[in-house]
């Protein structure tokens, strides 16, 4: 398995797994956008290095976890990196998630984030475990969402303040 920086090759891939993962039902509540689009957007996350890995098996990408700045998450500073993370089902349960949030936490500082911050669904006692191991806190609940699926769910919100390295 490779870990590293997402790259505009990596289009087709990260469409796909955006796809599969939508597809579940469950854990995305929109699909991936034209791959028009998405290739802008990773054009300026490779410009700006915006922290964003991938995983790389046998040449496919089966994970993605990104802290995009808060302009790109409609906010007004980008002090804040808004944290989302994909990993196909059929890699689940690997530690793939866990690798890939070290790589974006440690990158986040380099990029200036002075916090990042998620939503997770209140069902999703693993990411939520995830998390907490990496000292993101509970900051309140953003809601109810329906889902694809048809499933209703609590959307919880998580926060974990950077310390700069100096």
């Amino acid at each position: 398995m490779e870990i590293r920086r997402i790259c505009s090759d990596d289009l087709n891939g990260f469409w796909t797994l955006w796809q599969s993962v939508f597809n579940e039902g469950i854990y995305l509540r929109s699909p991936p956008p034209p791959k028009h689009k998405i290739d802008v957007v990773l054009n300026k996350i490779t410009q700006q290095k915006i922290p964003q890995f991938v995983a790389i098996i046998d040449n496919e990408v089966v994970a993605s976890v990104e802290a995009f700045p808060g302009t790109m998450c409609g906010q007004h500073s980008d002090e804040v990196g808004f944290i989302g993370a994909q990993v196909h089902s059929d890699f689940r349960g690997q530690g793939i998630a866990k690798k890939l949030l070290e790589a974006v936490l440690l990158d986040s500082r380099r990029f200036g984030f002075k916090e990042l911050k998620l939503e997770v669904y209140e069902s999703n006692l693993v990411a939520q475990k995830l998390y907490e191991k990496f000292g993101f806190q509970y900051t309140g609940e953003k809601g109810e969402v329906e889902l694809p699926s048809g499933q209703k769910e609590h959307s919880l919100k998580m926060s974990l303040p950077l310390k700069n390295k100096h």
